[in-house]
This record gives C-alpha cells, sequence and structure tokens, in this order.
C-alpha cells in the first residue's frame, strides 16, 4: 500500500483513538483475534479494498488508531509467525525474564541482512523505554520489509 497524508477526518479518529496505555502481548493478541472475526464477517466485501478496510477500521478502532501498521499487515494477510514470535518475546519482558536489550538482541540475531538491521537502528534503539517497542518494532519491520 502506498504512502499518503491522512485526512483531517482520520488524524481526528486517531486522537480519540490512541490508548496512551502499554498494552499487555495478550491485550495485542486479542485485539488481532478480534479483527480476525471482523475479517470473516466482511470477506464478501474484499473485492472492494476501500469498503472492506474501512468496516475492519469501524471495528477495530483501538488496534488501527495504536498499531496502524499491524493493522495494515493484518487487514492485507501479511502477519506471519514473526508476530507471534515478537508476541512471544514481549510476554517475557513483561515476565520479566529477559529485558528489552536483550529481547532486542534476540531479534537482531534472528533477522539478518542490512535492511533488517538499518529498520531496527531507526526504530528501536537498545536504550530506549520498553513503551509498545516490540509492537512498534514488528510493525515498522513488516512495513519495511514487505
Amino acid at each position: 500500500m502506498a504512502t499518503r497524508e491522512l485526512t483531517p477526518n482520520e488524524v481526528e479518529t486517531g486522537r480519540r483513538g490512541i490508548n496512551d496505555a502499554d498494552l499487555t502481548a495478550t491485550q495485542v493478541q486479542a485485539l488481532v483475534f478480534t479483527m480476525d472475526a471482523s475479517k470473516q464477517k466482511w470477506a464478501h466485501l474484499k473485492a472492494n479494498k476501500a469498503e472492506y478496510e474501512a468496516k475492519l477500521q469501524a471495528e477495530n478502532e483501538v488496534l488501527y488508531c495504536n498499531y496502524p501498521s499491524l493493522f495494515q499487515m493484518h487487514a492485507e494477510d501479511r502477519l506471519d509467525t514473526t508476530f507471534f514470535e515478537m508476541l512471544a518475546l514481549k510476554r517475557k519482558i513483561e515476565k520479566g525474564e529477559i529485558t528489552a536489550e536483550q529481547a532486542t538482541a534476540i531479534v537482531d540475531k534472528s533477522f539478518t541482512g542490512a535492511t533488517c538491521r538499518r529498520v531496527f537502528s531507526k526504530t528501536w534503539a537498545p536504550h530506549s523505554p520498553m513503551s509498545r517497542s516490540i509492537g512498534s518494532l514488528l510493525l515498522e519491520l513488516g512495513a519495511q520489509l514487505t
């Protein structure tokens, strides 16, 4: 999908829908599973991409506003096992089993190539606080690699 400017209405919707709370891995996964149900419900509209995505957006506003790249990847059926791997790392961070920096190292080892390293260095510096980092990393990685 090509990048475009947001309309004033989309900007206002985003302001209303953005959640400052750090969602847990389970909450993010629940948002994606909820969107699965929406995708099945509106599958008959898939030929009309604009209407299909509008219906998904209306029913999945929290995901759309807080994780727009994740929303878009899921709407376009581009989520893969990487998403679940990232969620597993986020769960380990939440339990205190690993640090955000350790998760970064694990992800860096999992993905090779200059493109991935460039994405990581731009989107998630090792010294950054955890606030939505794993989700943001996944979103940016998926958006730039596909």
